[in-house]
């Protein structure tokens, strides 16, 4: 598989298609691939990563989840599992958490190979950390195709100040409100407090962020970050600023023809 930000079940996908002699133009096949891809595609997700929640869903040996395996029969249907002997756990709740992950339309999860209907997806539990997953079915594969997009996204800010000493946290507390209030409206202003915010004696850092369509707005959170050294509570040190423009990400689909794929070399051709 030679590619670069692929769509990530199709790096599943093209070794059973060439392992198991599956037909591309078999859509349920091909489905069927990209759904064990889906699966497969965050690693430790599918095998108890990303789901604990203690005291509602515990993992055993979270700190070291097995890495799961798929193993595939001809007809498509797969059975997800782990290594004996590893951490994590997999059974239906784990598979049912990743398959609807990052989807949008269950009926038509769009990849370039095809487009996968998940919505008779039947699990089973056939064994301790064993779960089948079978009857995925498929359409064609799409005339346009999923991108992310860096658009322009604003501005941000940032400021950061220590305090340390009984009454740690409370300064570090007034001095975010203080900013706030300089700030007023003009900023979408965030305020953390890090450290020992409850106990007396320990050292509490603040941090203030903020967002603005204008760079002077998020230049305003760096000013007002600095000002704490002698216009805030006393006791602060260690002040950190900086303001960046964002970036956002727009999630749309661009026309397949617009894409050729090709190959660049990078140093010495062999």
């Amino acid at each position: 598989m030679i590619a670069g930000r692929a769509a990530d079940p199709s790096l599943f996908l093209a070794p059973l298609l060439e392992r198991l002699g599956w037909d591309p133009a078999d859509e349920d096949l091909v489905a069927a691939g990209t759904l064990v891809g889906h699966l497969l595609e965050c690693a430790g997700q599918v095998s108890g990563g990303y789901f604990a929640d203690p005291g509602v869903k515990g993992v055993p040996d979270l700190a070291h989840p097995g890495f799961p395996v798929a193993e595939v029969d001809g007809d498509g249907s797969a059975v997800i599992t782990k290594l004996p002997g590893t951490g994590g756990r997999v059974d239906t709740m784990t598979v049912t958490e990743q398959l609807t992950y990052e989807v949008t339309d269950p009926s038509a999860y769009l990849t370039p190979d095809v487009s996968l209907d998940m919505r008779g997806v039947q699990l089973s539990q056939a064994g301790p950390d064993r779960v089948r997953v079978a009857w995925a079915r498929g359409g064609a594969r799409p005339d346009r195709l999923k991108a992310s997009v860096g658009c322009r996204a604003g501005f941000r800010g940032e400021g950061e100040i220590s305090y340390a000493g009984p009454g740690a946290a409370a300064r570090a507390r007034l001095a975010g409100e203080v900013v706030r209030e300089r700030l007023g409206e003009r900023v979408r202003t965030r305020v953390d407090l890090l450290g020992d915010t409850t106990g007396e004696g320990g050292e509490c850092r603040l941090r203030v962020a903020g967002t603005s369509p204008d760079r002077a707005g998020a230049e305003a959170v760096e000013e007002e970050g600095t000002a704490l050294y002698t216009c805030g509570p006393a006791g602060g040190g260690g002040a950190r600023t900086r303001s960046t423009e964002v970036i956002g990400i727009l999630s749309t689909t661009i026309g397949r023809d617009l894409v050729e794929p090709g190959i660049t070399y990078v140093g010495k051709e062999t």
